[in-house]
């Protein structure tokens, strides 16, 4: 199967999910069946002061690994890049790279 994808390895995405959930993370590979990203995130609201923050989305994964996700494309609805500022914050909570 032919595979075309318009993002690059390490580009930040967003994902939305049919379970409604939307997913900030780095792409990796889109094998036609699959998505595979890295440090998969989500937009949630601090609850001490309002701000957003991103937290991990799966919670007993080891944030400190690079080792890809993999989302079954069954469950994808969209795929786009995250506004900026939502890609530097994101760069920025993963990597500690200040864009």
């Amino acid at each position: 199967m032919l595979v075309i994808s318009n993002f690059k390895k390490s580009d930040v995405i967003t994902v939305k999910l049919s379970t409604g959930e939307e997913i900030v993370a780095r792409f990796d590979a889109d094998t036609g069946d699959e998505l595979k990203v890295i440090k998969p995130t989500v937009l949630t609201l601090n609850p001490t002061d309002g701000k957003a923050m991103l937290i991990p989305w799966l919670m007993s994964i080891d944030t400190s690994s690079s080792d890809p996700v993999i989302i079954g494309k069954q469950q994808v609805v969209a795929i786009s890049k995250p506004h900026k500022g939502i890609a530097e914050g994101y760069m920025k909570e993963t990597t500690g790279i200040a864009i």
